[in-house]
């Protein structure tokens, strides 16, 4: 069993590697900075990075300016969207959420991971992980650990 957040667990699974295998599936986005309410449907009209976060994960902080300059350069042509691994409502409030976001100048769609229904079939097991699906729902890369402007770049290079 794969720990992810503050305690919750999925049950382990291989990431998805069949090229020709699609994903589809809908998150729920809150009022944060550069995000609001709503629903996020993957695969979108461009391809689309998912990045799952927790807020206590040091990693997940240090990897934030990486991303925001990532988005900065690709927002354009690449939807970002990060997804609290969190267990949002319970332990964590949305308040806590929204604070750490603006403290570490996400500036994209927000979204919780509910029951971790996303993160289980994008075979995702550790924060933080960055998925990039194209348009057809293609999973085309991903990076887990430390992010750094190369490794994001390399990542979505193959989809701009």
């Amino acid at each position: 069993i794969g720990v992810i957040g503050s305690g919750w667990t999925i049950s382990s699974r291989s990431p998805l590697a069949d090229d020709d295998e699609s994903v589809d599936f809908s998150v729920d986005t809150i009022d944060a900075a550069g995000s609001t309410a709503g629903t996020l449907t993957v695969p979108g009209e461009r391809p689309t990075l998912v990045d799952f976060i927790s807020v206590g994960c040091s990693v997940c902080r240090d990897s934030m300016p990486a991303l925001a300059a990532a988005h900065a350069t690709h927002g354009e042509s690449v939807r970002f969207v990060s997804l609290s691994t969190d267990p949002v409502g319970f332990s964590v409030e949305k308040s806590t959420l929204r604070a750490w976001w603006a403290a570490h100048d996400g500036a994209w769609p927000l979204g919780v991971d509910r029951q971790l229904a996303v993160a289980e079939q994008l075979g995702v097991d550790s924060v933080p992980t960055a998925v990039v699906i194209d348009e057809r729902g293609h999973v085309r890369g991903r990076a887990s650990g430390r992010k750094t402007r190369t490794k994001l770049d390399a990542l979505l290079d193959p989809v701009v």
